[in-house]
């Protein structure tokens, strides 16, 4: 028997996501006006995600958002900068 199991997406061309950094506030999803990033939110499970990645404009307000510092400037980014 096969579960349904969906890729685990941490990174858009812009941003990075380290979930064990997130506490769960929420001020980075209220920040992108663009859909980009979602809630994980059950019990003793609770982070955020990137739902569409394809929607990142790379405006960085997720970024300025997180206190917890569990958003990052992608990588790849950081290089081409």
């Amino acid at each position: 028997m096969k579960l349904f199991h969906r890729k685990k997406v941490h990174h858009t061309d812009h941003i990075e996501i380290f979930p064990p950094r997130c506490i769960a506030c929420w001020n980075c999803v209220e920040a992108c006006k663009n859909g980009v990033l979602g809630k994980i939110d059950i019990p003793f499970h609770k982070h955020v995600r990137i739902e569409h990645a394809e929607n990142c404009t790379g405006c960085l307000k997720c970024i300025k958002a997180c206190q917890e510092e569990a958003i990052h400037i992608n990588r790849r980014e950081k290089a081409m900068v």
